[in-house]
Parts: C-alpha cells; sequence; structure tokens
C-alpha cells in the first residue's frame, strides 16, 4: 500500500466533502436520472495480480454490489452510477493480492442529492397575490422544500422561504404591483439541497390608471390624456384602445416617461366624424395589464356646406338661408340654427332642424330695415357640435326722402341734402349721379355718412339725374330722384395774334364742359365806340378794319343751356406802321451811329433797336427810344459781320416790316508771341487775339549762315477751331535742324486783314548718335563714352558737348568734325552714379540731350579677420574701401551645400545657425546700388575660418539586437554630421524603471555595439545612451525594455497537489 496516499475527495453535486480513507471518489447527481459517483485510486499497479471488489447499500445501482474488478482493469477510477436520488448510501472497498484477502480498504455514508420539484405554476390573482403551485419528486426521498423570490423591478433582497412537505399551492402576498418577481423552487431532504432547482418568472397586475380627459378632439383625431396609476405601481407603459376600431391604429402602446411619471397622452387619427367611441386606458408590466379605465367621446361632426341666403328674397324685413348637409362620411342627428345681431351682440333661441328635414328656413320676425345679422348653422351629434358654417345678411334699409338740390352762383358748385327714415338703420348713403339723355355720360358714384354733401366733381355744361340711397353694410335702399344743370367753364383764349389792320384770335375750351355757342366782345381803349358783339360756333375768328398800333379789350363765353359762363378777357394791340429811310453815319473801331425817320398814319409809343452777328440768331436790344430818331451801337466785337434792326413799337407790339442794315468791324492783330522751338519744327503760342477770326496766314523763310534769305513759304490755319481756348499754337514743320528762320503772321476775318506781327527764331540742332560707356571693375574711378558721329546732311551744328551729373568734373567739347569719336573722364568716385549728357550744338543752341546713366564698380576690401568664433557662430570684419557702396554682401557654403548670402550696412557681421568643428569659406562682396538702381559688385574677397567643437548630437538607431532573460545587446549609430567634434566614448546607463539607481558601462568611439549582462528577469529596464566630445555629453537616447521570463521546468510525476483551504467556490491547494 505504499503507492496510496492518506487522503481522498468525493465530490457530491458541486460540494466537497474531507474523508480520512486511501482513495479519491467523485460523486455526481444526474437530476431525475440517478446519482454517479467516480472513485479514483492515485498510484494504481496495473501489471500485479491484485485485485478489488466493491460493495454498497441499498443495492440499487451500477456495477451491481459485491462486485470483484481486477488492479488491471481499474486503471485510475472506478465509476459509480444510476444510484438513486435522496437516499443514504453504505460504500465498502475491499482490496485483495497473493499476500492479503478481503482487506477493508475504505468505507463511507453518503446520502445523494434529492431531485429537484416539477410542474412549477404561477397563479397572478391581483397586484399583491399569487398563488405558487408545484409537483413533489416523483423518484426518491424528500423532506420539504426551498423556495427563493427574488424581484426583478426593485432592488431588494432576495426572500428565502422553508415549506412542508404538503405546502403546495402556497400564497405570496405584499408583492408590489405590476412588479416582476423570479421564483426557485429546490427540493430539502436531510439537510440537502437538489442540485438542480425549478424556476418561474411572473409579473403582478399594475394598478389602473388614473382619471383621463379628451384634450383636443376634430373631425378625425381625438386626443385624450390621463393621469399615471394611483397608488403608484410598477408599469413601463400604457395600453390604449379604441372602439369602434377606425384609426389605423386602434391600440396604442404609450411608454412611461420620467420618475415619477406625469400625465400621458396619445391620439387616434383617421376617425369617423361626429361617431361616438369608447376609449379606455390601461397599465402594462411585462405580459400583465392592468383593469381598464373607460369612456365615450365623440368626433367633432362634418359642418354644413354651401350656406347661402337667397338675394331675392332679401326685403326690408325678412330673408330665407339654404344650406346642404356635410360632403363625406359623417355621422349626425340634426341642424341647429342660430340668428344674431352684429354690432348688438344679442342672439335669438337656437333653430333645430332634423336631419331628413328641407335644409333651408325663413326668418320673419323681429327683424330692423338696414340690420345685419349673422347666421350660422352646425350639425349636431349627440351633444358635439361642429363648426359653424355663418353667413352675414343685411335687410335692406329705408329709403331717403324730402331730397333738394341748391347751386353757388359764385363758383357753380352744387349742394344737395335730404333726410333719412328714422324706422331704418343705416350706416352711409350712396350718392349717384349721370348725364340725361346722352350715351355714356358723365357717371359717378360716392358715399357719405352726411344728409348734406357737395358735388364739386360734376362736369360744367351738363344735365345731371342725381340719386341718393340709404346703406347698410353695402345694402342699397330704394332710390331718391332730381335732376340738375350745371354752368359751362369759361372758355381760355389760346392765342390773339396782331395782323395788319386787325387780330386772329383763338380760344379754346375744358375737355369736360360741354357748350352749345361762343359769344365774342371787343372795343378799341382810346375811343369812345360802342362795343362789338359776335357769335360763333367756331373756336377762333378774325377781326377786320382796325387801326394800326390801336390797343383793343377782348372778352369770350361760352353759353350752354342758356346759360353763359364766365368771360375771359384781353387787351392786344394791332400792327403799327414801320419808320423809312435807316442809315449809317459816323463809323469808329467798335462802334456806328445809326438814323431813321418816323412813320405816318399809325399809333407807336417807342422806337426799338437791336442788333445782332450773322452766325448768332439772338438779338441784343438797346433801351428803348422815344423822343429822337438816332441811337449809337458801342462795343461791337472785332472782326464780326453785324445786322443792325430798327422797328416801330406799339403797346408791346413791333412793326411786322422793321428796318434794318449791315456793318463789319476790323480783326484784332496778333501779340505777346511764345516761340516753342524743335529740331524741325517752331509752335508759336500766343493770347487769342479778342473778336472773331476766321483764320491766320503765317509766312517764314531759312537764313543762311552769310545772311542770304531764301524764299518763303505760307500757310493757313484756321482760327474758329480756338475760339473756346485762351491760347493760341500755330504749328510750323519741315524745317531744317540748326538753321535760322524768319516768321510772320496776321489775323483775317471777314476779308479784312489784321497788322502782320514779325519775328526771327533758330531750330534745334538733331543728335543721332549711338553712346557706349564703357567701364570695368579694375578701373573704378574712370569711365569711357564712344560715340557715333551725327551726319551733316541731317541736321545743321558747330559741336559736341559732353557732361556728367558731378558739378566738380568739367565739361567736355568736340568740334562737330573731330575724328576722334571719344571722351574719357578720370579721377572719378568709385562706386558712384553718373548721370551722362550729351548734345550737338549750333551757334551756341543745344540739341535734346541724349542721356545715359551707369555707376562705376566699387573698389574691394583688401582683408577679413575674426573678432569671435564660437561652435555656432563666427563674427567676422573686414576694412572700409574707398569710394561709395550700399552694403557689403558675404557669402558661405552650408553643410548641406547650398549658398547662403547675407547683406549688412557695417564692416562687420556675425554668421550664426553654423555646424561646430566645420571648416567655412566666407566670400566678401561691396555693392552700390541696388537691383532697381544699377546694381554693382566689386571684386571678391575670401578667407577660410573653421568652428568650435560643441556637445555631440543624439545617437541615432538605439535598438537590441539580442534580448536574454539577464541580458541585453544593442547596437547604435552616430552621422558624423551629428559629431561636433572629436568623440572621446559612448556611455550607456541604466536602471530599474521607477528607481533612482542607476549604472554606467562606457564603450569606445569606435564601438557601434555592446552588451549589458546580469539584469533580473521579468524587470523593465531603461537605458539611455550618450556619446561625449571635451565639451561633455550629448541628449540621451532612451530605449525601455521588459527582460522575458523563460517556461519552468516540467515538475516531477510524483508531486501531488495538497488542499490548504475552501470557500464556496474556491479551493486553494499547494505542490
Amino acid at each position: 500500500m505504499k503507492n496510496c496516499v492518506s487522503y481522498f475527495r468525493v465530490f457530491s453535486c458541486g460540494v466537497s466533502f474531507l474523508v480520512s480513507s486511501v482513495l479519491i471518489l467523485q460523486f455526481n447527481a444526474k437530476p431525475c436520472w440517478g446519482a454517479d459517483l467516480v472513485i479514483q485510486i492515485p498510484g494504481n499497479l496495473t501489471h500485479d495480480s491484485s485485485s478489488y471488489r466493491f460493495d454498497y447499500s441499498p443495492p440499487h445501482g451500477s456495477p451491481p454490489p459485491n462486485t470483484t474488478i481486477a488492479s488491471r482493469d481499474i486503471s485510475d477510477v472506478i465509476h459509480f452510477s444510476k444510484g438513486l436520488p435522496g437516499t443514504k448510501y453504505e460504500f465498502w472497498l475491499y482490496y485483495s493480492n497473493d499476500t492479503l484477502h478481503n482487506w477493508l480498504t475504505w468505507t463511507a455514508s453518503i446520502t445523494t442529492a434529492p431531485d429537484p420539484p416539477s410542474n412549477l405554476s404561477v397563479n397572478v390573482r391581483n397586484g399583491k397575490t399569487a398563488q405558487i403551485s408545484w409537483n413533489p419528486p416523483a423518484l426518491g426521498n424528500y423532506g420539504g422544500f426551498k423556495m427563493k423570490v427574488f424581484s426583478l423591478s426593485e432592488q431588494v433582497s432576495p426572500k428565502t422561504i422553508m415549506l412542508g412537505e404538503s405546502a403546495s399551492p402556497y400564497t405570496l402576498r405584499e408583492l408590489t404591483p405590476g412588479g416582476t418577481y423570479s421564483v426557485q423552487l429546490f427540493t430539502v431532504y436531510d439537510n440537502k439541497e437538489s442540485v438542480a432547482y425549478i424556476s418561474r418568472n411572473f409579473t403582478t397586475k399594475p394598478n389602473t390608471p388614473g382619471k383621463f380627459i379628451v384634450w383636443f378632439r376634430n373631425e378625425t383625431t381625438l386626443l385624450v390624456l390621463w393621469q399615471p396609476s394611483y397608488p403608484a405601481s410598477i408599469y413601463t407603459h400604457y395600453k390604449v384602445s379604441i372602439d369602434p376600431p377606425d384609426a389605423p391604429e386602434s391600440v396604442l402602446y404609450v411608454e412611461k416617461e420620467g420618475e415619477p411619471p406625469g400625465p400621458a397622452q396619445a391620439a387616434f387619427k383617421g376617425l369617423i366624424p361626429g361617431r361616438a367611441y369608447n376609449i379606455s386606458v390601461q397599465t402594462v408590466s411585462e405580459d400583465e395589464t392592468s383593469a381598464p379605465t373607460t369612456a365615450q367621446y365623440r368626433t367633432i361632426p362634418l359642418r354644413p356646406i354651401m350656406f347661402t341666403y337667397d338675394k331675392a328674397s332679401v326685403t326690408s324685413n325678412s330673408f330665407k338661408v339654404q344650406w346642404e348637409p356635410p360632403k363625406g362620411t359623417s355621422e349626425f342627428d340634426k341642424y341647429q340654427v342660430v340668428i344674431n345681431v352684429r354690432r348688438q351682440g344679442g342672439s335669438g333661441a337656437p333653430i333645430v332642424r332634423n336631419r331628413d328635414e328641407p335644409t333651408e328656413w325663413e326668418f320673419r320676425e323681429n327683424l330692423e330695415p338696414g340690420r345685419t345679422y349673422h347666421v350660422l348653422v352646425k350639425t349636431v351629434s349627440g351633444k358635439v357640435t361642429s363648426w359653424p358654417a355663418a353667413v352675414n345678411v343685411t335687410l335692406k334699409p329705408l329709403p331717403v326722402h324730402d331730397l333738394q338740390a341748391e347751386i353757388d352762383n359764385s363758383t357753380g358748385d352744387v349742394t344737395i341734402s335730404w333726410v333719412p327714415d328714422n324706422s331704418s338703420f343705416q350706416e352711409e348713403y350712396k350718392v349717384s349721379y349721370s348725364e340725361v339723355e346722352i350715351l355714356n355720360g358723365d357717371s359717378n358714384s360716392m358715399y357719405t355718412d352726411k344728409t348734406v354733401h357737395l358735388l364739386d366733381s360734376l362736369l360744367p355744361g351738363r344735365n345731371y339725374s342725381i340719386t341718393v340711397q340709404a346703406v347698410s353694410n353695402g345694402m342699397d335702399s330704394n332710390e331718391t330722384v332730381i335732376n340738375q344743370v350745371t354752368r359751362p367753364s369759361a372758355p381760355i383764349i389760346e392765342e390773339l395774334r396782331s395782323i395788319e389792320f386787325g387780330l386772329n384770335i383763338s380760344w379754346k375750351s375744358d375737355v369736360n364742359s360741354r357748350q352749345d355757342q361762343f359769344e365774342v366782345i371787343y372795343q378799341r381803349n382810346d375811343s369812345d365806340s360802342e362795343p362789338i358783339t359776335k357769335v360763333t360756333t367756331d373756336y377762333k375768328l378774325t377781326l377786320h378794319d382796325l387801326y394800326p398800333g390801336a390797343g383793343y379789350k377782348i372778352k369770350v363765353f361760352a353759353i350752354s343751356h342758356g346759360l353763359r359762363s364766365e368771360p375771359h378777357d384781353y387787351f392786344q394791340a394791332v400792327y403799327p406802321r414801320p419808320p423809312t429811310n435807316l442809315t449809317i453815319e459816323k463809323v469808329t473801331s467798335n462802334s456806328v451811329l445809326v438814323k431813321w425817320k418816323g412813320p405816318t398814319d399809325s399809333l407807336f409809343s417807342e422806337y426799338s433797336i437791336r442788333y445782332r452777328t450773322e452766325e448768332h440768331e439772338q438779338w441784343v436790344k438797346l433801351p428803348p427810344i422815344t423822343n429822337t430818331e438816332e441811337a449809337e451801337v458801342a462795343e461791337m466785337t472785332p472782326g464780326e459781320r453785324y445786322t443792325i434792326q430798327v422797328n416801330t413799337v406799339s403797346y408791346g407790339v413791333e412793326s411786322s416790316h422793321p428796318l434794318q442794315v449791315n456793318h463789319t468791324v476790323r480783326p484784332n492783330p496778333v501779340s505777346n508771341i511764345a516761340l516753342l522751338v524743335g529740331s524741325t519744327n517752331v509752335t508759336m503760342e500766343f493770347p487769342r487775339p479778342e473778336g472773331r477770326i476766321e483764320y491766320y496766314e503765317i509766312n517764314w523763310a531759312e537764313v543762311e549762315s552769310n545772311g542770304t534769305v531764301l524764299p518763303t513759304k505760307s500757310k493757313n490755319m484756321s482760327g474758329l477751331n480756338w475760339e473756346d481756348e485762351k491760347f493760341v499754337k500755330a504749328l510750323v514743320e519741315d524745317l531744317m535742324p540748326g538753321m535760322k528762320y524768319n516768321f510772320e503772321i496776321h489775323a483775317v476775318s471777314n476779308d479784312l486783314h489784321s497788322d502782320v506781327t514779325r519775328l526771327t527764331s533758330r531750330t534745334l540742332p538733331l543728335i543721332l548718335s549711338e553712346l557706349l560707356l564703357v567701364n570695368n571693375q579694375q578701373a573704378t574711378d574712370s569711365v569711357t563714352l564712344r560715340y557715333t558721329p551725327t551726319p551733316q546732311k541731317f541736321s545743321h551744328f558747330d559741336l559736341y558737348r559732353f557732361s556728367l551729373s558731378d558739378p566738380n568734373t568739367p565739361i567736355k567739347e568736340k568740334l562737330a568734325n573731330d575724328t576722334e569719336w571719344k571722351v574719357t573722364f578720370n579721377n572719378l568716385t568709385p562706386g558712384r552714379l553718373y548721370n551722362i549728357t550729351v548734345w550737338t550744338v549750333a551757334d551756341n543752341v543745344q540739341s535734346q540731350p541724349l542721356q545715359r546713366q551707369d555707376r562705376l564698380y566699387p573698389e574691394p576690401i583688401s582683408i577679413i579677420n575674426t573678432t569671435e568664433i564660437t561652435d555656432t557662430s563666427i563674427t567676422l570684419t573686414w576694412d572700409t574701401p574707398r569710394g561709395e557702396y550700399n552694403a557689403f554682401e558675404v557669402q558661405y557654403l552650408n553643410t548641406d551645400m547650398i549658398l547662403i548670402q547675407n547683406l549688412t550696412l557695417s564692416n562687420s557681421i556675425t554668421i550664426n545657425d553654423l555646424k561646430p568643428h566645420r571648416n567655412y569659406t566666407f566670400t566678401v562682396v561691396v555693392r552700390s546700388g541696388t537691383e532697381s538702381q544699377i546694381l554693382r559688385r566689386s571684386l571678391p574677397v575670401s578667407a577660410i575660418f573653421r568652428t568650435q567643437e560643441s556637445f555631440p548630437g543624439k545617437v541615432e538607431k538605439f535598438h537590441p539586437i539580442d534580448i536574454q532573460p539577464g541580458d541585453i545587446s544593442f547596437e547604435w549609430a552616430l552621422p558624423s554630421q551629428e559629431q561636433n567634434g572629436i568623440i572621446r566614448k559612448f556611455t550607456i546607463t541604466y536602471g530599474l524603471e521607477g528607481s533612482t539607481h542607476t549604472q554606467v558601462r562606457d564603450f569606445k568611439d569606435y564601438e557601434f555595439h555592446g552588451s549589458i549582462k546580469n539584469l533580473i528577469p521579468g524587470k523593465t529596464y531603461i537605458f539611455r545612451i550618450q556619446a561625449e566630445t571635451k565639451i561633455g555629453y550629448g541628449p540621451e537616447a532612451v530605449w525601455k525594455q521588459k527582460m522575458p521570463i523563460l517556461a519552468p521546468p516540467k515538475p516531477n510525476s510524483q508531486v501531488v497537489p495538497t488542499e490548504v483551504c475552501r470557500s464556496s467556490s474556491t479551493i486553494q491547494i499547494r505542490f
């Protein structure tokens, strides 16, 4: 028995029992089937001749009791099955071999777990109680039952109830209405529960919802509103239903909202108008519903349609209304007709008409003429009325009486008045008028709330029929009529024109006025003769045989229906006879004296004298002359041709045949000429002479160097184009450059010539040379000008003249026939910008300048020095060159071989952002000018300098290449551009993560891989590497690594676990 252990376990229904013996048994209960037992035999020797005898009581199971099994057939376990549930078993195990026979090795008493009950049912009686029923297990023994009740709706502890053998059915009380519960039922035997249990979930009935009402309704919709259940209960939503089920959704489920919940609502749509519906509301919790709350409501029936009144039936005391039944499906019982008076608010008792009666009603009693009545008709279903159909009916008011008209003699306006009927109501009055016996004549209507009205829109000269009606809300009474005639409008004299020995009269009348004829009365104002009257139907009249120069008073009347209009009067004189014998005497430079003789057999009051030029239509009038027969016309414009007119005047009317005479004034000469001289032309600019000038005549002649005057040339220039200008410019073209000329000019107007103006001038010579500037970097203080000669055939000149913009540099000249075509200026300032000008000169008259601009090269510096050198910067300085300059340009190549250019205004500069421990070549160039003003650069000067050492850069590619539990190998690199000096060594610092204790390992400057040993497996380390120069360490590169742990070795097969402790769900063991 050396291979047996001193402990064993029996596992029964998931519960462990410790028994002092030599075997391990596993027991499993299978509900409604039997119990199973597994006996483990550790260290069984299957190759010997030993055996086991297995026996138990009661004798129900497999294998059968008192069974012998050879050791080689057992392996490590003996299986017992088909045991009875709820039964106490006694087990014996005997061992036999060559030396022992039926030795009792193990015995135990075990009670198997009972089977669970069956057929669990729940009968929910109300919101607080439920009846639980079940059947006991069919096989095995049982002593009672254990019931656990869990609330799935509330956070409360589960309730455990111990029940006897005959406790079914059992009633649960004090439950929460609407709550959901889970019931678990176990069988109990000998203080041992069944492994399995039966369970059932159920929900109690929730409480009924509170009172509900219809919150909104129309023809097809009912919206109900209700209160939550009281007392409060548990539920998730409401069930709302309607009957009859006409709605597309006749059963609605509404979720409960809020805690505690508030009022809820639901709407049923698509209902039949006017129908009665039963609506019920229930609370729902899971599959349980409460008792309903029910009420009946009706939808609103459809309103009647085509509600109108018969206009022909409206009188002063009655009217009839008509309507049609609703269009569409609607349930209703009857019609209700209501009448009330607008503005008074009173209403009569409703009139009820059954649904099958005629849909009309006539009102005859208690009606007042002119009043407006508001009539409503509705359909009625139960006690619910439809929306009303309405119509307003106004009765005819009674007509007015005592209608009278009165005419204002001063204005011709007509005022009418009347008296209303006191037994009628009216809001206003309608006044209408129309012309009598005229088709499409003038007519109009207007409204007033007064009983007196002014008709100021009647047209003159008309016969009108005027009517007045009382009006109430647009309903007119019968008419009251009178007739009235209006006076015509006065005509307007449109033209009263004088003719010889008479007058022409024409007039017009108002387009709105009508008249039968016109009457014209005229009378001479300087005599006592009687007025003369003429009658005509035309709109014009000619009066003959009137005295010349006499004035007449004229009146014109319009006549219509025997009434005369107001007159339109006017005063007009007849043409007088003209003067005679008009002559001109005593002429000066800008004035003349005119004389004439007066007329005979004619009246006149004065003489009229006026004048004008031929090109102007407007006359200039002199003051009237009464006592003399001559007049002076002064301040006449030079060069103009004038017409002078003399006439007689009577009452502002001049004779139709005036006398006139013509006169021309000589133009003014040209003066104050300013010459604008060019190479091939001369422009003469001068103030425009006062007065009229038709053209200017210009003459010129060339004068040779020996004084000979060549033939004269001439041209004319229009003077009319310069009338609006203060100055005149006369251009003479095609002249020889550099030659002397004689010029003459004078003005001409109306064939009269002014005095001649003379002057002499020389044209500018031409310069047609090409100019080339010779400038180089070596000769910084001189410049050479090369030019091509200007041909003499194109211009006459004596010499060339050269000048620089520096006033200290003398002007240089060369004769026109000099064959050396260059000029050199020396002792100039290096780097300076010069303006170079060249002329040709003829008799000290210079041509237009030929200008060029150039800058001399600046002088270079001589040497470059440094004042400070660091690892990233160098300060350069140099000497200051002679001459002018704007800046210094410093150039160098960076480590990326990119050319860097810096500008500075002083003779020093600090170059930053350099790489440590590098050679740099610096070049300095002197700059003079800018890109926009001729930039010149000097010859370059260069020097080489090295930056100081610095801290090295960050190590790159720092990562492990081999990782073991106790050591790690790294690889790293440091590019040459990041070394920043001579590398002395690489240092790796490492330590545990979170620890302040670290270790250091150094490596040579040429080593780029290395190992760290003696690390702890499973721990996390931080590794940092730095490079070092003589300046110090560079920045760190960091690597974090957790060291691996290898799998432990496989334990010996003799190692077995030993229990340390246990709980309801765990077991702790050791080896």
